[in-house]
């Protein structure tokens, strides 16, 4: 696992609800607050990156929490980066009783009423995902409150594929990519359809809603895929979300993805990103622009950042492909 988490600043801004996250919650509320009331340490936060995505980050250092009850306020998704600890927690049902190490993930949906939470004996660094309603399509269950997202109240398990998700975030947001904002988009997404898959109460199928929109049954139609594509090329310099292509598709973030993936055989982020590139590359004939020029009209922050991009891409630097070297 790359990077060091105890290297993280300690002046991270908390996440509150400003009403464009949609998690559900109220207006102002702090997102974190458990972890703020029980004496957890925040040590990074996607506020602070200004990616303003539709998933929502924060590392925080657990050494001595002991939380009284409370009703969850937001659905989350939490997993260990590094350290190890015993955490006791309990909504309904048994005691859920572990020892937290790299890898283990929790997840607690909005609405469940917490009885306790307690992470002692030891240290943990664990990233936080809040995410919001809309990520998941619909998610919510006919027979149910609309608070209750269908997600299961459940503890200490080990996917390697949500244990990726989380490691990916994590090293973007010490990275600080250009493109760390759609990235946390599309991996939002990726966790989502994870949920979906194995971390509900019920059948996904059985879920109302957009779920089972005919609309996103298969590809983008050629109408919504143009629009969509329109709105990539003129904002190719642009720090766009995930959330905003799908608006112009008009659909959910989650059958958005999957309908442009069917449509064009990319990923919206990787889409996107070889767009970038292609715009760089035509922008390096002309001489008498500067990578650091180009870096900045293809949505890169800089030109290291651009460099890098662009050899992962074409496998030779901007210069190198200038010169024809």
């Amino acid at each position: 696992m790359k990077g060091d988490y105890r290297s993280f600043p300690t002046a991270a801004t908390p996440a509150r609800e400003s009403g464009a996250l949609g998690t559900g919650a109220d207006m102002g509320t702090l997102l974190g607050n458990k972890y703020e009331i029980g004496g957890s340490r925040l040590l990074h936060s996607s506020v602070d990156l200004g990616w303003r995505s539709s998933v929502t980050a924060e590392v925080r250092r657990h050494e001595e929490l002991h939380c009284e009850p409370f009703v969850q306020q937001v659905n989350e998704v939490i997993i260990a980066l590094s350290g190890s600890a015993q955490i006791r927690r309990r909504a309904d049902g048994a005691e859920q009783k572990f020892v937290s190490r790299p890898g283990s993930a929790c997840i607690c949906p909005r609405g469940v009423a917490v009885k306790y939470l307690h992470i002692h004996a030891g240290s943990l660094d664990m990233l936080h995902l809040y995410l919001p309603q809309n990520l998941f399509g619909n998610l919510e269950c006919s027979d149910n409150s609309p608070i209750d997202s269908g997600l299961m109240y459940t503890g200490g398990f080990f996917d390697p594929l949500v244990q990726h998700i989380g490691l990916a975030i994590a090293e973007e947001m010490q990275t600080e990519g250009s493109t760390g904002r759609i990235l946390l988009d599309s991996l939002g997404v990726a966790l989502a359809a994870r949920m979906l898959q194995h971390y509900t109460r019920q059948d996904p199928k059985n879920f109302t809603g957009s779920y089972m929109d005919s609309k996103a049954a298969g590809g983008l139609d050629r109408l919504r895929l143009n629009r969509v594509l329109d709105y990539m090329y003129q904002n190719v310099g642009a720090d766009i979300s995930l959330e905003e292509l799908a608006s112009v598709a008009c659909l959910s973030i989650y059958h958005f993805a999957r309908a442009f993936k069917l449509a064009t055989g990319s990923a919206p982020l990787h889409y996107f990103t070889d767009l970038r590139i292609s715009r760089a590359k035509a922008l390096l004939t002309d001489s008498g622009k500067t990578l650091e020029d180009i870096a900045s009209s293809t949505g890169f922050s800089s030109g290291a950042n651009l460099t890098r991009a662009f050899k992962k891409s074409v496998g030779v630097s901007p210069t190198q492909y200038r010169t024809g070297g």
